[in-house]
């Protein structure tokens, strides 16, 4: 028939191991200081630009001696008729007065965004080029300017230092527009995706806050004794300098009575308000917004039941035989759920999600384990790849605070249907394009979007025992987030969806690039071209999935294919 006749025509063979599935691109992060990155020049690598997130960090700077991290504000929520007249019948009956909130009585969340403070702290913020000013609470009795915050150095120095000012910390009109602009835009997106218990009349916050501490920011004192209408939440912002690629950070400073947040402070880095980071902007603001309203072990403590009980358990801490550590994982129903359809992990052996135990104080706890959700947007760190999953969303309508809307959340490909195995076994156990081992062949990115690259690192020391994936015991992949896996990452022109960012399709494997074209490997050679040593390699190919038969197109200028059941 016509397909066997282009197999005879073209001399080709195909091999592949495809799955029909879209998605975004493999996930790269963090490297360390000393180490040497093996194979092929990295000029033509992917470089991408990533948020690593200090939110703990930041906490640990506030929770200083004869400090407190927040404050508590009781508020007056409304009580549905409904309820009300349910207790009055229980009481008569002599029975428990409580009753489960009606699911309607949560309306979108209100953010309300205030920008008094916005260059107004003569210690913090950048005013002029070479100005000093305080990054966390240096010493007291260090001398003036000193200790400077050096990233770079050994060790790094980031928080409780001296910063000098350059021109791009200096927060300008223009970059203070693209502030509201970015801020409005997460007030949004949580509107759309959050519902909130709403106050009775305005939000009322203390004259004893927390908020205004260790550098924070004082309440204005009209939201001491009137309040704020119209608001679930106030976020008090600052544009102070940070450090490294940390583009914003952001806290809880005061709750309600429920432990629900009613008031934080984000910061956002002048240097990075530019137009080059916007959508990166754009991630890292909702990725720090969702440690305010709950992602966060701190907060984990005040999370309510459906009764509006503290929950027994939302966090189970073991040693896990199979990874060979101590293993943090979130227990809710609703995560637990949610991660079992997305992994499809119905074994019991499953029985929870892994929370990040790498990254130093400012990451570990507070964040999903990269090596599990690599590009979600809660892990430690946030590239303009990251996507929101309903295991997120999931997360904070555990808490009992809010309830979520799951049309908000985003496609993620990673471990999707993998499997019980993969979500609790070590990434040297993975199969297929999950994992690769030598950087001397490239290789098509688990998604198969796009032609990659396997970066392995010879580090200076080697790594802990259960990260020794390879007999050099100071081997392994480029991320202490994602337990220093190896795996495929996108060369920088390597995607076979995006014809604008990739290189030209070369002509003697008979590439074709577009929406529909995924990697796989093969032996194909066009009549008239010689491959030369390497008898397999890489390209990319548009397909179609029928009737549970995937379609390859193998000659697109006569439209023939080839179908694989």
């Amino acid at each position: 028939g016509r397909r066997g006749r282009v197999l005879w025509l073209v001399r080709l063979q195909i091999v592949l191991i495809l799955v029909c599935s879209g998605g975004a691109s493999a996930n790269s992060d963090d490297g360390k200081a000393s180490l040497l990155l093996e194979g092929a020049d990295a000029g033509d690598k992917d470089v991408y630009l990533s948020h690593s997130c200090i939110h703990d960090e930041i906490l640990h700077q506030r929770r200083r001696a004869g400090r407190k991290e927040y404050s508590v504000m009781p508020q007056v929520y409304h009580v549905p008729r409904e309820k009300v007249e349910r207790v009055r019948g229980r009481q008569l009956l002599g029975v428990s007065s409580w009753r489960a909130p009606r699911s309607n009585v949560k309306k979108p969340i209100r953010i309300y965004l205030n920008y008094d403070a916005v260059g107004h702290s003569p210690d913090r913020d950048c005013k002029n080029v070479g100005d000093i000013v305080k990054l966390g609470e240096p010493p007291v009795p260090s001398a003036p300017g000193t200790p400077i915050c050096s990233p770079h150095g050994d060790p790094p120095l980031v928080g409780d230092c001296w910063y000098n000012c350059t021109f791009e910390d200096i927060a300008g009109e223009d970059k203070k527009q693209r502030l509201r602009k970015a801020l409005g835009q997460t007030v949004e997106w949580f509107r759309k995706a959050l519902a909130v218990e709403p106050v009775k009349g305005n939000l009322r916050l203390s004259g004893y806050s927390a908020c205004g501490q260790d550098g924070g920011v004082q309440l204005p004192h009209a939201y001491i004794e009137d309040g704020v209408a119209n608001a679930d939440l106030v976020l008090l912002v600052t544009t102070r300098p940070t450090t490294g690629n940390t583009l914003a950070w952001a806290v809880a400073c005061e709750r309600d009575q429920w432990g629900r947040a009613i008031a934080g402070h984000v910061n956002v880095a002048p240097r990075h308000l530019t137009a080059e980071a916007e959508t990166l902007l754009s991630a890292t603001l909702i990725h720090e917004v969702m440690h305010v309203l709950g992602f966060d072990p701190h907060a984990f403590t005040h999370f309510r039941d459906e009764r509006k009980r503290r929950r027994d358990q939302v966090t189970v801490q073991a040693l896990d035989e199979k990874l060979g550590r101590m293993v943090t994982r979130v227990v809710l129903p609703r995560v637990v759920m949610h991660s079992r359809h997305h992994y499809g992990a119905f074994s019991q052996n499953f029985s929870g999600l892994e929370l990040e135990d790498g990254g130093g104080r400012g990451t570990s706890g507070s964040h999903w384990e990269k090596r599990l959700l690599m590009n979600e947007i809660m892990t430690g760190s946030v590239d303009t790849r990251s996507v929101v999953s309903k295991m997120t969303l999931a997360l904070l309508e555990d808490s009992g605070w809010y309830q979520a809307n799951y049309s908000m959340a985003e496609h993620l490909d990673w471990g999707r249907n993998q499997g019980t195995e993969f979500a609790i076994s070590p990434c040297n156990s993975w199969k297929g394009a999950y994992r690769c081992n030598t950087t001397q062949l490239s290789g098509c990115t688990y998604n198969r979007e796009a032609e990659g690259y396997c970066p392995i690192v010879s580090y200076s020391g080697d790594l802990p025992k259960w990260a020794q994936y390879f007999p050099q015991a100071n081997k392994g992949g480029q991320s202490s987030l994602a337990d220093y896996c190896t795996y495929f990452v996108a060369y920088s022109d390597g995607s076979c969806t995006d014809v604008n960012s990739a290189r030209a399709p070369d002509r003697m494997l008979g590439e074709v690039r577009g929406s529909n074209s995924r990697c796989m490997a093969s032996t194909l050679v066009r009549t008239g071209f010689v491959r030369g040593s390497m008898t397999q390699g890489n390209g990319c190919y548009q397909h179609r999935c029928t009737n549970n038969s995937l379609e390859v197109t193998i000659v697109p200028f006569i439209n023939y294919y080839i179908t694989l059941h």
